[in-house]
């Protein structure tokens, strides 16, 4: 009877490891994928305020731009064709206007509630900027 039984030997090292360096570099492969998905949808996240911050920069610029000229005239009542040429120009996106964009004048007083408002393409929400325009006593006279 044999009482020394001989312990099988461990696998070399290169046998025990087969294939797992494929399985590690697939891994680091798909998590350096995630990475740059989330790269990308940061920089089209980022493209996208960019572009709302422009548009809502541009939306007050064409209310104050009507607000220069009430004062200028020192009445909230312009004239009418003053008026539609302002509006056509907060309408045309391809020069300095808002993308889908339409504006309202509201008059009570000496008081002016300029309201503009645009829809970016391939989008579902509407933006809005409201604008009060106060002439006081002395700039009216």
């Amino acid at each position: 009877m044999n009482l020394f039984v001989k312990p099988s030997s461990p696998p070399r090292p290169s046998q025990r490891q087969r294939g797992s360096t494929l399985l590690e570099v697939l891994v680091s492969v798909l998590i350096f994928s995630f990475g740059i998905l989330g790269l990308v949808a940061m920089q089209v996240r980022a493209t996208q305020y960019s572009v709302d911050a422009e548009d809502r920069n541009r939306a007050a610029l064409l209310a104050d731009d009507l607000a220069a000229q009430m004062r200028l005239a020192r009445t909230v009542t312009l004239p009418t064709a003053q008026i539609t040429a302002w509006q056509t120009r907060v309408a045309d996106a391809t020069t300095q206007g808002l993308p889908s964009g339409t504006a309202t004048i509201t008059v009570a007083g000496n008081t002016a509630l300029i309201t503009i408002t645009w829809q970016q393409p391939r989008s579902t929400l509407t933006s809005q900027l409201v604008t009060e325009v106060v002439l006081t006593t002395e700039e009216v006279t």
